[in-house]
């Protein structure tokens, strides 16, 4: 491997020794001088890129299927980030979206259009987030384009899947987009791999059928994780990998990003915050591509991207007891926080000559045979997929109450088992993409739709011996990639017949199909042999970027102003701004800052601290076009003057000003016997709000439980005592037995003066 950050040291040589060096080292350079300049050993170029995929207001929340998630406005912007790695005439893009799932059909005309930069369907891996925010009806398979009704929305759904044009369009439009940019980027540089784990944030959701995988068979509802034989830790994938971009800027190794992956659902967030959001991929993606930008003293004209899709996440969530987006901030920042230790590990082994192939084909689901049976050919599903997961229940379990999660028919018959059938017939991908990619000592496998933990497992151990004796040290799932063909589990958990089984379209052994293809490919790679020939079929699915779907349009060459912000508000307050513009968000532009907040200097002018491409603002839009955007103010803001600016395609406004003041929302709580902590209120989540109107009364982000610094002054019998906060955030004065003591309404601060407002009084 070729290594620029370190040489190694040349020992001394005799002098006869040497001189003969000398000449063999002229000769040398005579030879390579005269060599074509293709004989030079390849030199890997990278390059990173992205583009806003944030469609406009309106679209019904895919994942949910239900027609009571309607998007209302915006939390964050959704994202195609890609990374293209160059060896040669070897060019591959990596690629990460926010989206619930990747329409195959959506991908081979995206890489189409990049087809003069050297790009089609079989050198793009595009893992989608799976954030259960973003739209629907752009699918080529009008099964994921449906939404069944619910009891609030009786009249308002869309069974027959319908796709809008200008929306798929669009999605075509900015995925390639997305790589385009990347390939421009594109300059000398480096990769390397890091792993860690993240054991204590994600959980097993149908924990029944994970037992089945050992035998273990229990009613829905009466297992628990601690069953499985080989740990707790067995029932969740906390495999990290991260795939370190490094270029050459300047002379210099500059970080520009990564590729990421981690087994997670993206269900933090409910269907009651029906605003367009990343999910918990929302502060992984953004922290680490600030602290990437920070730590590498990255030039502004250089972007920094986080492309992180989904792994084996089929049966993993974060989202079985957090929610709201609050939560999903806590979620990211951990794996933001994971991201960054496997990032630093990667800055060890980074190569600019690393291995890089791949293979690629198309796997029909035609009937084959598997080691146990044949799949399908015809795609069902199972009644428990109408009732819903754990994380958010379908419209079925609205009316029934009742999840049918472990439901089977009395006999089994065929390749779909004793699965349930639900009596509708579907339209889903008939064949699927396959990839095998090795990168370094590293092979990715493209999985076309949600595998669970256990199935992922499995298919890792598969392709690993297979692969192994050619240096292969880890096997790595892009899960969600390329295409969408719902789930896929084990034989044994598709048996339990739990949502994810129900699920799982082409039967008991579909998910053995895939291992095969997968095992095969792999060995193709490492003995350098070709794919099979690809199963002749169109993902398109008759789908086009038809002439006469138009961009959107681009909202009103003017606004006003409706209602100002109120005059003053705390940290971690929402103050707002409403205005009359256009529908649908059409005056938001793409790529840059719609809504932002600005703080005024001394000197008067203002300067912008914040803005709708971070996490902190959300904003709605009603069908008469009124707009209103929120902030939330960070517990560091510093106090003073802001307001809030709007810069639409057509038109800018200015709110009033508005003053932020410390947060007096702080609560003094008993914490020993002459102890307290200063507590920050609770995050409220949208959904506990109870308003399905979409009044954004959540919480966006994170806060710790309690202040870990400052200061606090108690009445300790009358008298004054002061004290620093201590360890675990504990303030803590000398008392003796019996004393009263009193801590006042803002009495007790955090360090960025942030207090009490209540009054404690207590016994020593």
């Amino acid at each position: 491997m070729v290594n620029r950050r370190g040489a190694r040291p040349v020992p001394p040589e005799s002098a006869a020794v040497g001189g003969r060096l000398k000449f063999l080292a002229g000769l040398f350079v005579a030879l390579v001088a005269a060599a074509p300049a293709h004989a030079a050993a390849p030199t890997l170029q990278v390059g990173v890129g992205r583009a806003d995929i944030t469609p406009p207001t309106g679209y019904y929340m895919m994942g949910w299927v239900r027609s009571d998630g309607v998007i209302q406005g915006q939390h964050t912007r959704l994202w195609a980030r890609a990374v293209v790695l160059q060896e040669g005439d070897r060019k591959i893009a990596l690629v990460a979206e926010d989206l619930n799932g990747i329409p195959g059909g959506m991908l081979a005309q995206a890489a189409a259009l990049d087809s003069d930069i050297g790009f089609d369907q079989t050198n793009v891996l595009d893992s989608a987030s799976h954030t259960h925010a973003a739209p629907t009806s752009f699918y080529n398979f009008s099964t994921y384009d449906s939404v069944f009704m619910t009891i609030r929305s009786p009249t308002d759904f869309d069974l027959a899947g319908k796709v809008d044009p200008q929306l798929y369009a669009f999605m075509v439009r900015q995925l390639a987009l997305a790589i385009r940019r990347a390939n421009a980027n594109l300059g000398p540089g480096e990769v390397g791999w890091g792993t860690t784990h993240i054991d204590d944030l994600t959980e097993n959701r149908s924990i029944e059928a994970h037992l089945y995988d050992h035998g273990i068979h229990l009613p829905y509802g009466q297992g628990n994780a601690s069953m499985d034989p080989l740990g707790v830790l067995h029932t969740i994938d906390p495999n990290v990998n991260v795939l370190r971009v490094d270029k050459l800027i300047g002379g210099k190794d500059v970080p520009v990003g990564m590729w990421s992956t981690f087994a997670n659902h993206g269900t933090v967030n409910k269907f009651q915050f029906n605003f367009y959001n990343e999910d918990h991929h929302g502060a992984a993606t953004h922290l680490v591509e600030q602290r990437i930008r920070q730590l590498g003293q990255v030039p502004p004209g250089q972007d920094v991207v986080n492309a992180y899709g989904n792994s084996d996440e089929g049966d993993i969530s974060s989202g079985l007891h957090r929610s709201g987006p609050a939560a999903a901030d806590y979620v990211g920042t951990v794996e933001a926080n994971a991201f960054m230790n496997a990032w630093r590990q990667a800055g060890q082994n980074m190569s600019s000559d690393p291995a890089l192939d791949w293979r690629w084909t198309r796997m029909c689901w035609c009937g084959q045979d598997t080691q146990d049976g044949p799949v399908a050919d015809r795609g069902a599903f199972g009644l428990a997929e109408f009732t819903g997961s754990e994380e958010g229940r379908g419209p079925l379990f609205d009316l029934t109450r009742i999840p049918f999660e472990g439901d089977h028919l009395p006999v089994g018959a065929g390749p779909q088992g004793d699965k349930a059938q639900a009596p509708i017939p579907l339209d889903v991908p008939k064949a699927v993409p396959m990839m095998a990619l090795r990168i370094g000592d590293r092979m990715i496998v493209s999985v076309p739709g949600e595998m669970t933990e256990d199935m992922g497992r499995r298919v890792r151990a598969a392709v690993m011996e297979a692969s192994s004796s050619a240096g292969i040290a880890d096997v790595v799932i892009s899960g969600l990639a390329n295409e969408y063909a719902d789930y896929f589990t084990t034989p044994q958990e598709y048996d339990a017949q739990h949502y994810e089984g129900a699920a799982t379209i082409y039967g008991r052994a579909s998910s053995d199909a895939l291992e095969q293809v997968l095992v095969g490919l792999a060995g193709d790679v490492v003995g350098n042999k070709p794919a099979p020939a690809p199963y002749s079929y169109d993902p398109v699915n008759g789908i086009g970027t038809d002439a006469s779907a138009a961009p959107f349009p681009t909202g009103p060459s003017s606004a006003a102003a409706t209602e100002q912000p109120s005059a003053q508000a705390q940290r971690l307050g929402h103050p707002s701004f409403s205005w009359q513009g256009g529908q649908r968000g059409y005056d938001r532009p793409l790529d840059r800052a719609f809504v932002l907040v600005q703080r005024q200097a001394p000197n008067g002018g203002w300067t912008t601290v914040d803005s709708d491409l971070g996490l902190n603002i959300l904003w709605t839009v009603d069908s008469g076009g009124v707009y209103r955007a929120e902030w939330e103010v960070p517990l560091s803001a510093p106090t003073g003057s802001y307001r809030f600016v709007v810069q639409a395609n057509h038109y800018e406004l200015s709110s009033d000003p508005f003053k932020v003041i410390a947060a007096q929302t702080l609560a003094a709580t008993r914490a020993g016997r002459a102890a307290i902590t200063l507590d920050f209120p609770p995050a409220i989540s949208h959904e506990a709000v109870g308003d399905p109107a979409g009044d954004s009364t959540a919480d966006l982000t994170a806060r710790p439980a309690h202040a870990d610094s400052g200061h606090a002054t108690f009445l300790v019998n009358g008298q004054k005592e002061q004290a620093n906060a201590g360890p675990g955030g504990v303030f803590q004065v000398p008392a003796p037995p019996g004393a009263q003591i009193e801590v006042r309404p803002g009495a007790a601060q955090d360090q960025y003066g942030n207090t009490n407002g209540n009054d404690l009084t207590f016994t020593a």
